[in-house]
C-alpha cells in the first residue's frame, strides 16, 4: 500500500507503553497514525518517526472531543481504526477508594473512552467502515485484588465493546477489547499507579499486592514491543473480516482467561438446575 492511501489509525494515550508502541507498530506496517496525549510534547519522538500528533484529554466535554474528531479526521480526510488506550490504574481495596477517586477513575477508563469513540461514530456510519479497538485488561474477568476499581472500569469498556460489535454489525464497524496481561511497560511503576488516600488497616493481602505489583514493576514478562505488533497486525488482517468480541494478550493473560472462563463454564453447569427451573408451566 502507498503511504497516499494506507488507513489511518488514531491511538489514544501516546506518551508511553501501549499507545507509544502501537504508534511504532502502525507506522513500521506502512500505515498513517495520529497520535495523542495531554501533553502533546511528549509526543515529539513519534512525530520524527512521521505520526501526526494532536493533544486530548479523553475527559474534554463533548463538544470539545467532536471538535477534536473533526480535526482528526481533516488531516488525512478519513480515521479507519480508532485505537481507546487511555488509562490509568487506581490501586486500593475497594473499600479505600472514595467516591472521588472513582469518579476519575472511570471519568478516564471508561466515560472518556465512550464520549471519544461517540465523536467518531457519525464518521464510521456515513462512511460505513471503521474499527473499535479497546485496550482493556485482564483484571476485567479476574478481579485483581487492590485494583478492583480498575478492574470494574475495565469490565465496563468490555461490556460496551461488546455492544459496539452488536449495535454497529449493520454499519460494517467491528469493535474489539483487548485484554492485555502484565507486559513491561510504566503502567504499574509506583509514579503512576494511583493509590487511595484513604488507608485501612487489615487489608493485608491488598497492601502486599499493590506493593509487589510496584516492585515487579519493569521485570514483567510481557514485551510491550511485541504485544503492540500482535494487536495492530490481528486487527488490520485484511483477511479478518470479522473480529472475535475479545483479544487476550500475553502468555498469562491467555492461560489466565482460559482458568477462568472453565471454571465459570464448570460453574454454569453445577447450578444448570437453579438457572433453568424458572419458568411457568407449559400450558396444555
Amino acid at each position: 500500500m502507498s503511504a497516499t492511501n494506507s488507513p489511518v489509525f488514531l491511538i489514544t494515550g501516546c506518551s508511553s507503553g501501549f499507545g507509544r508502541e502501537l504508534t511504532i507498530a502502525a507506522l513500521n506496517k506502512g500505515f498513517r497514525v495520529i497520535a495523542t496525549a495531554r501533553r502533546v510534547e511528549t509526543l515529539d519522538s513519534l512525530e520524527k518517526l512521521g505520526a501526526k500528533v494532536l493533544t486530548l484529554d479523553v475527559t474534554s466535554s463533548d463538544a470539545e472531543l467532536t471538535a477534536f474528531a473533526a480535526k482528526s479526521i481533516a488531516i488525512y480526510g478519513q480515521v479507519d481504526y480508532l485505537v481507546n488506550n487511555a488509562g490509568f490504574v487506581q490501586a486500593g481495596a475497594v473499600e479505600e477508594v472514595s467516591v472521588a477517586e472513582t469518579v476519575r477513575e472511570f471519568n478516564t477508563n471508561f466515560f472518556g473512552l465512550v464520549t471519544t469513540t461517540n465523536a467518531f461514530l457519525p464518521y464510521f456510519r456515513e462512511r460505513k467502515a471503521g474499527t473499535i479497538v479497546n485496550i482493556s485488561s485482564i483484571s476485567s474477568s479476574l478481579g485483581t485484588p487492590g485494583a478492583g476499581i480498575y478492574a470494574a472500569s475495565k469490565a465496563a469498556v468490555d461490556a460496551v465493546s461488546d455492544t459496539w460489535a452488536h449495535e454497529l454489525v449493520e454499519y460494517n464497524i467491528r469493535s474489539i477489547a483487548v485484554q492485555p496481561g502484565n507486559f513491561r511497560t510504566e503502567v504499574l511503576k509506583s509514579a503512576n499507579v494511583r493509590r487511595a488516600e484513604k488507608f485501612i488497616e487489615g487489608y493485608q493481602m491488598v497492601h502486599g499486592f499493590i506493593d509487589f505489583m510496584s516492585k515487579a514493576a519493569g521485570m514483567e514478562a510481557g514485551d510491550p514491543v511485541k504485544g503492540a505488533q500482535n494487536i495492530i497486525a490481528f486487527v488490520s488482517d485484511p483477511e479478518r473480516k470479522q473480529l472475535p468480541l475479545r483479544l487476550a494478550l500475553g502468555e498469562d493473560a491467555f492461560a489466565g482467561l482460559t482458568a477462568f472462563h472453565t471454571q465459570q463454564l464448570a460453574d454454569l453447569e453445577a447450578a444448570k438446575s437453579w438457572s433453568t427451573d424458572t419458568n411457568f408451566p407449559a400450558e396444555t
